[in-house]
């Protein structure tokens, strides 16, 4: 099992803060010690360590967050893409129909009674042959091949741009 990047990062982030703030405390002390022993030839005005400190923090917060927001954008989007592709069973949805009528792109089709289901209403749908794939056994079919009172089998497809439908098959 490995280690979660964003640990990882944390950990360094946290180890450069504190090696930071003791490098800096070297550095104080030994500008102190220059100053207390009288040598004023590399006199120059340091901050206090308490100050840089608060600083290195609201730096380190920063960092943090930014970091915090990489890695989470990066794993919720691979979330995303991983779930993208994984149908459930209730993904796949098919009914029998037969065809009203066809006007253009738009199938009207009423749902048979064998279905099991209590929907009878008319229902519409825009076809594109592009997107739809028309099958009567073995041969590919366009929607101009369909006529009034064929019974097909709608076969739908939900995803996350919403529920289409996926194939039609024409049975005899």
């Amino acid at each position: 099992m490995s280690i979660p990047i964003y640990i990882i990062a944390t950990c360094i982030v946290v180890f450069i803060f504190v090696l930071t703030v003791v490098l800096y405390f070297q550095v104080y002390k030994r500008q102190i010690n220059r100053e207390l022993d009288g040598n004023t030839r590399t006199r120059f005005p340091i901050a206090p360590p308490h100050k840089v400190t608060v600083i290195l923090l609201f730096v380190l917060l920063s960092i943090s967050i930014v970091i915090s927001y990489f890695a989470g954008y990066a794993n919720a989007y691979k979330a995303y893409e991983t779930d993208a592709w994984v149908l459930a069973p209730s993904d796949v949805q098919t009914f029998y129909a037969e065809i009203e009528s066809i006007d253009g792109n738009r199938l009207t089709v009423t749902p048979q009674s064998f279905n099991g289901e209590t929907n009878q209403k008319m229902m519409t749908y825009d076809i594109y042959d592009e997107q739809v794939s028309i099958y009567k056994q073995d041969t590919v079919l366009s929607l101009s091949d369909l006529s009034a009172g064929d019974l097909i089998l709608i076969t739908f497809l939900t995803n996350r741009s919403g529920t289409d439908v996926f194939k039609i098959q024409v049975e005899e």
